[in-house]
């Protein structure tokens, strides 16, 4: 800690606290998150420390990235991440007054997203809580994808643990049924349809009124600025039957992504259309996900099972094409 110094603090939470820090040495700013663990259950506390060693072991440019972490004798965990100085997805939503996002920019952090999705379930990493203001932007308006305090390894092929914001809870979970990827698919789903229409996918004066909309799967028309393909996507992530959602994998692999695709930072060559050619005939694309940072600070021992499970599914996942509309 002594290598930093507090700026301001830039937000609190029901068990935390994000502070804006400058780092004294290196004179470049950063974000503290200092999760109390005081007065807290065990299964809290494993949660905070999970966080922490999880952090360190992703590396992604469209994640945030994780700068150093440790335990204040026992009644905080803090994790230092890099600053994203052009805010969140739902302050940048508020600041645009209801003028609506070109297509082009929408794409664009579409296509980051789904990449920071296919590497977090590459690696069986389901975020759990993917919601607008979890969405960070960078000054040059890329995508940073946080906050990672309710995800889990899936070690197991389905999660039940009810979390998550309601806005963005897909079906299986307010059914109380085992849930897997294809819930991210949902709650991105609903992320992507609140930056198209500035306002939220499921939208309710009560809980009741809420979940009877998630059931039926029922949203308002987005507007009509957008092309059919890009609502046609954003439809397809929420049908109500998980097993009728793309996968993060099938949706990079969708045409529309192409020219997006090819932009962007350090995209696998599995996605990009194949030219085929005398070196490249008859051979196989293999898909490694990388498996975690090198150097981890104190939070370490998740990257060898991040890259174990990796190996092993690697081979198996994302072979099925884009869904039908039904």
């Amino acid at each position: 800690m002594e290598q930093y110094e507090v700026v301001e603090q830039i937000g609190r939470g029901a068990y935390g606290t994000a502070y804006l820090v400058h780092h004294k040495a290196e004179k470049k700013r950063y974000v503290m998150k200092k999760i109390r663990l005081t007065k807290q259950n065990d299964k809290f506390q494993r949660t905070a420390y999970q966080e922490m060693s999880l952090m360190a072991s992703l590396s992604n440019p469209y994640i945030v990235e994780y700068k150093d972490g440790w335990v204040d004798e026992g009644t905080s965990v803090s994790i230092v991440t890099s600053y994203c100085e052009g805010g969140d997805m739902a302050q940048r939503i508020k600041k645009a007054r209801g003028v609506l996002f070109s297509e082009e920019r929408v794409c664009r952090w579409f296509t980051q997203l789904l990449l920071a999705l296919d590497y977090l379930h590459c690696n069986r990493v389901l975020h759990r809580d993917l919601k607008c203001s979890n969405i960070l932007l960078t000054k040059d308006n890329n995508i940073r994808l946080a906050d990672f305090g309710l995800a889990k390894l899936l070690m197991e092929d389905l999660a039940s643990s009810v979390v998550g914001t309601p806005n963005y809870m897909c079906p299986e979970i307010l059914a109380d049924i085992p849930y897997g990827y294809k819930s991210d698919i949902w709650s991105l789903g609903c992320c992507m349809f609140e930056i198209l229409a500035h306002r939220s996918a499921f939208k309710a004066t009560d809980m009741a009124t809420l979940v009877n909309k998630i059931n039926r799967s029922s949203i308002s028309p987005m507007p009509p600025i957008y092309s059919s393909s890009l609502k046609q996507i954003v439809k397809s992530m929420l049908r109500k039957n998980p097993e009728h959602r793309p996968t993060a994998g099938e949706l990079l692999r969708h045409p529309y992504f192409q020219p997006y695709l090819a932009e962007s930072v350090n995209c696998s060559p599995i996605y990009l259309p194949v030219k085929p050619n005398k070196s490249n005939l008859g051979d196989k694309q293999s898909r490694k996900p990388s498996g975690g940072r090198k150097k981890v600070g104190k939070a370490s021992g998740s990257s060898e099972a991040l890259q174990a499970a990796a190996e092993q599914t690697s081979e198996t996942r994302d072979r099925g094409e884009f869904g039908s509309n039904n």
